[in-house]
């Protein structure tokens, strides 16, 4: 309780805004405030490296680093990463009371005692479009995804990570407050016409992403498995994709991201008189997506140019994929999915509910879906 004490009165949970908003310190050093920087556009950013903004981002990384280890982990961070099975992580949790003290220790003991490894399992199919782009492979027309960590979708039923292509992505509308015009649409062909109907099946003004057809699943463990990390991939060929591993996997993927952000900015600062700007022509025809793994997962841009304007553009966010309504088949959403045989011991407090959903670290802006019950109660999420 003195760790994570709500509303933010535990010291973790106190430190964790503190030091979540000084690790923005990095974007600061560009953009001179954070959110709604002005200093990135498409391509990256529009000012120039200096010796000061580079050191400033070292700065907030060793902080935060510092910070992350002693707090989150209780151990180095070379530490961390030598544990690469089930066995390796229970022993570390036991042979040092530290670890045992640390937010991933507490939330280890906690969480499994609750039996979150047993719940939210959903669909078994992963999806991630990859995530850090490869620069020394990355380049123009950027028809190939090198990607550091490489995108595909993991196929539940045999197993297998298969490649991932963006033109087998479609939408569906059936159970939305949008007009249907039957099936699923590349966002290509995608339009967004509401058509509220509160009396009819339909139940939100969320989309339902498919991807060949299947009901996927996105985020921080989606990523890392499909990517074969040595640590999560045992965990989740033993329990699946649960409540409890989708949380290990926030915890989990800083670690390796903070020193390459690190190794990054001291490239950086090596080679800080080449040159930084490419220029392309823009044309004034085409079609054209970009994908990139936000916080949550995969995020989808596409659009379509003629006559040099905008005449169709579409996004699909992660939280559209996980919290996705039925789709024109009837099928469940990864969330509604997940729910079913999720036992509710007061339903006046679902919290089995809330953990199953905050597991994905739910973006309410990019989707909210209604229910009509004739009652009124209010729910914490």
């Amino acid at each position: 309780m003195a760790l994570f004490e709500a509303p933010f009165k535990g010291r973790v949970a106190r430190e964790t805004v503190q030091y979540s908003k000084q690790i923005l310190g990095i974007v600061i050093a560009f953009g001179g405030q954070w959110p709604h920087s002005t200093y990135m556009a498409p391509g990256g950013v529009t000012c120039d490296l200096t010796p000061e903004t580079l050191a400033a981002c070292l700065q907030a990384i060793d902080a935060y680093t510092r910070w992350y280890e002693e707090v989150v982990l209780g151990c180095s961070s070379e530490r961390w990463l030598a544990l690469r099975t089930m066995d390796d992580f229970f022993a570390w949790l036991d042979e040092d009371e530290r670890h045992q003290r640390s937010a991933v220790g507490v939330f280890t003991r906690f969480g499994r005692a609750l039996g979150l490894h047993q719940t939210g399992l959903g669909t078994p199919h992963l999806l991630s479009a990859g995530s850090y782009y490869d620069p020394e492979h990355w380049r123009a027309p950027f028809r190939e995804r090198h990607c550091l960590l490489p995108a595909g979708f993991y196929n539940g039923e045999t197993r297998q990570v298969e490649a991932f292509d963006p033109n087998e992505v479609a939408e569906h509308v059936r159970y939305s407050w949008y007009v249907d015009d039957g099936g699923g649409r590349h966002p290509w062909e995608g339009e967004t016409k509401p058509d509220y109907q509160p009396e009819s099946d339909r139940y939100t003004f969320g989309k339902a992403p498919r991807y060949r057809d299947q009901v996927v699943q996105l985020g921080p463990l989606s990523d890392l498995v499909i990517a074969g990390d040595s640590l999560l991939t045992p965990f989740f060929q033993a329990e699946g994709a649960n409540t409890w591993l989708r949380q290990f996997a926030r915890l989990h993927r800083p670690v390796s991201l903070l020193q390459q952000m690190r190794a990054t900015v001291v490239e950086l600062q090596r080679h800080i008189a080449e040159p930084t700007f490419i220029k392309t022509d823009a044309g004034t025809d085409g079609d054209g997506c970009g994908l990139i793994n936000a916080a949550r997962g995969s995020l989808g841009h596409w659009v379509k140019i003629k006559g040099g304007r905008i005449a169709n553009y579409q996004v699909i966010t992660p939280t559209s994929w996980n919290g996705s309504p039925r789709d024109s088949s009837g099928r469940r959403g990864h969330w509604e999915e997940s729910f079913i045989g999720l036992e509710i011991k007061d339903l006046e407090n679902p919290i089995e509910l809330c953990h199953v959903v905050r597991s994905h670290d739910a973006c309410l802006v990019c989707t909210v879906h209604f229910t009509k019950t004739g009652k009124k109660r209010t729910f914490l999420v």
